[in-house]
């Protein structure tokens, strides 16, 4: 489905509930609240799924549209989501019911009836930008709900995913407020001190590589409880340690719970495909950024089998 037939469906239709994804993130939020802004500007009623993740990170920039105890919708769309597997707690009653997958994951299952793909995008939420424009909506609270979504996924325009197009974008949404400094001030000059306890931990943890290339460090719960730190304060770890001098692919193992890791890498595509790395164990993302689960019954172990597929795929490409 193209932006144009996408934003033609919405407009035929009225009553949506927007769904975002597991441990959710700048882009799935800012694309929930934007494109139920824009909804309800043209008299329809939009709600988003209420998430048990959220973390304290978004509540002061995104103008959050929950939707009431009872509602009951009659079009379910899904922004940002690659696959069902990765719909939170309480999502259940909606698997293979998105009647329209608004994604810019090249990994997507296609699960939805409808899929409006752009895997060009540094962000979900330039191609809602443009449905927006096409729907004819744009106002201050839209405009931040997508300046947010796009600068968190493209890592303030650094990420490789960063086009010109995203800059156009993202100049055209700040002329609709002055919110661009103190998105950028909070989301990506501010560390928590939890956050850096925590990146001293991976440090002391970490292995390199491939003439310290390969940069692989993780986690355990243990390890969080020791400064007092949630699954939140981890969220840009991996992009921490791609920062780290030579390393062109970062691997990121954390534990979820006893025997479940999340496995986060971040890699120079033109070296290794993270998203092939992480394929591997059934998960997906982009070239340069992806996501995976690992069963393992430690950390060490995890770690092993993540670099383990990162080897795999270097002998495969």
């Amino acid at each position: 489905m193209t932006e144009q037939e996408a934003a033609r469906w919405l407009l035929e239709r009225d009553n949506f509930l927007v769904l975002t994804h597991v441990r959710p993130d700048g882009d799935t939020l800012g694309c929930a609240t934007a494109l139920c802004l824009a909804l309800q500007e043209l008299g329809k009623t939009a709600w988003t799924m209420p998430n048990p993740e959220v973390t304290p990170d978004y509540p002061d920039y995104l103008d959050f549209q929950w939707a009431p105890e009872g509602y009951t919708p009659e079009h379910i769309v899904s922004v940002d989501i690659s696959d069902e597997g990765l719909f939170p707690a309480g999502y259940e009653p909606f698997v293979g019911k998105s009647e329209l997958c608004i994604d810019h994951h090249g990994s997507n299952r296609r699960y939805a009836r409808n899929l409006c793909l752009d895997a060009s995008a540094s962000a979900c939420g330039e191609i809602i930008y443009r449905i927006c424009r096409l729907l004819g909506v744009m106002t201050e609270p839209i405009a931040r709900a997508l300046y947010v979504a796009i600068t968190t996924d493209n890592g303030c325009f650094v990420y490789s995913s960063t086009t010109p197009e995203s800059h156009r974008i993202a100049a055209e949404l700040m002329e609709q407020g002055d919110f661009a400094r103190r998105v950028n001030k909070h989301f990506f000059q501010t560390r928590g001190r939890k956050e850096l306890a925590l990146q001293s931990k991976l440090l002391s943890s970490m292995a390199f590589h491939r003439a310290g290339r390969v940069a692989v460090c993780g986690l355990t719960l243990a390890d969080k409880a020791s400064v007092g730190a949630t699954d939140a304060d981890c969220s840009e770890l991996a992009s921490f340690c791609a920062t780290i001098e030579g390393v062109r692919c970062a691997v990121f193992v954390r534990e979820l719970t006893p025997g479940n890791f999340k496995l986060s890498v971040r890699s120079d595509e033109t070296w290794v495909n993270a998203s092939d790395v992480c394929a591997r164990f059934g998960g997906g993302g982009h070239g340069a950024a992806a996501g995976a689960y690992i069963p393992a019954q430690s950390l060490e172990e995890a770690m092993e089998a993540a670099y383990a597929a990162v080897e795999e795929t270097l002998d495969a490409e």
